[in-house]
């Protein structure tokens, strides 16, 4: 688990299927020391798995990632220039899958989307 070392998330909002929250990168963590020494910038992995780890606090439920059928790293994510960012989830549970549409971003600046599809273990 990424959170609350890696991130933490504040005022967050569920409203039907979507959740809406701010995201505070903790930009001392370790990671940063060799992604990459002296440009610190947030790992495309670390962005999927604070999504999957966001998804998993609403639905109350572990998972597994089945397929990503859209991975998009629009621009590059630095703690320092933006630790704070927000997050939107579109979450549908059919079982035993969870569809989610989610995506990174800081004003006007997006950094990630994924829409994927998640086992429920």
């Amino acid at each position: 688990m990424l959170s609350p070392s890696f991130y933490s998330h504040h005022s967050s909002v569920v409203a039907g299927e979507k959740l809406t929250t701010t995201l505070v990168l903790q930009s001392q963590h370790e990671i940063f020391k060799g992604h990459f020494p002296g440009m610190p910038v947030v790992p495309g992995v670390c962005m999927m798995e604070m999504v999957k780890e966001l998804m998993e606090e609403v639905i109350g439920k572990h998972t597994r990632l089945k397929k990503s059928t859209n991975l998009k790293f629009l621009h590059i994510l630095d703690p320092g220039t933006n630790p704070e960012i927000q997050a939107e989830l579109k979450i549908i549970e059919s079982p035993p899958e969870v569809s989610v549409s989610a995506k990174l971003f800081y004003s006007d600046i997006t950094f990630f989307k994924m829409d994927a599809k998640f086992i429920v273990e």
